[in-house]
């Protein structure tokens, strides 16, 4: 694809169809072969084809076609048929967070920070960016609050709350404390009200791939095989339910706008419910 339709395209992902960073990453790559000078029916369905027919070429060229303003004059091909490929949501132990989290904080304190802070607030990665220092409600923590509320900015710009750990927010206040005198009252108060974004690099926010990138990379050194972001999201939420938090709760505390999105957490949880009452009826035979 010529330049000029690459930036534009790249223009029209991200303010017009507001996709994250990671699906404006695997568009481009899906559309970098693509000649529009070439652009017909017969063209379309070879192009899909040659490229397995997978939901992102689709969605990555339909998305062209809607930018180039002529989405309405061609069609896919049809769907591939057979079995639908489900992406397993695998579990996250104990141990594996605690041996990715100790990984990530001997390489960077921001990238083990940040690892933690995913999952004890179950955020999406796009979420992370509008993490600052004010962000956190400083005066309840300080004084004496068990956990810290966060103030996130999630999907369509709406702001949400969550909560973090007591031993993650001590990590954070000690290690600006040793760089700054935190017992000054007015450096402290400089301090909690400080637009400073917390994760970042070279001077500038990380992006959705590059957290991926550390986690992905982080989790493959220190147990041998990879974890998504989303599934530090999805493992807190089946936490949360484990711990008997009422779903209505999860749900909003997750930013669910339906409460059957939050259904599949109570479902994985379910399923270890049985797998324990297995156990126990082992036990008892």
């Amino acid at each position: 694809m010529e330049e000029r339709y690459v930036q534009e395209f790249k223009a029209f992902l991200k303010d017009i169809k507001r996709h994250g960073e990671i699906t404006q990453y695997r568009y481009g790559i899906a559309m970098r072969d693509f000649d529009i000078n070439q652009i017909s029916q017969d063209y379309i369905n070879q192009y899909v084809q040659d490229r397995k027919n997978t939901t992102i070429i689709r969605g990555a060229l339909l998305s062209f076609l809607e930018m180039a303003g002529i989405k309405n004059k061609f069609e896919m091909p049809p769907k591939a048929k057979g079995r639908k490929r489900v992406r397993v949501k695998r579990e996250i132990g104990k141990e594996e967070f605690e041996a990715v989290s100790r990984h990530l904080y001997s390489k960077s304190f921001r990238d083990g920070l940040m690892f933690n802070i995913i999952h004890e607030g179950a955020l999406r990665v796009g979420e992370v960016k509008s993490i600052q220092l004010n962000s956190f409600v400083w005066d309840e923590f300080l004084n004496g609050a068990k956990t810290c509320k966060l103030i996130v900015i999630g999907k369509g710009d709406k702001s949400r709350i969550v909560l973090i750990n007591y031993k993650t927010m001590e990590k954070l206040f000690n290690y600006y404390a040793n760089k700054m005198d935190l017992s000054d009252e007015e450096t402290l108060k400089n301090f909690c009200t400080s637009t400073t974004n917390l994760f970042r690099k070279d001077g500038k926010v990380l992006s959705e791939f590059q957290i991926w990138k550390i986690i992905h990379n982080a989790s493959l050194k220190s147990i041998g095989r990879d974890i998504r972001p989303h599934e530090l999201r999805s493992a807190r939420a089946t936490e949360l339910i484990e711990m008997g938090v009422p779903i209505h709760h999860v749900k909003n505390y997750l930013g669910h706008k339906s409460i059957a999105t939050t259904e599949i957490y109570l479902h994985q949880s379910d399923k270890k419910s049985i797998s324990d009452i297995q156990e126990t009826l082992k036990e008892n035979q």
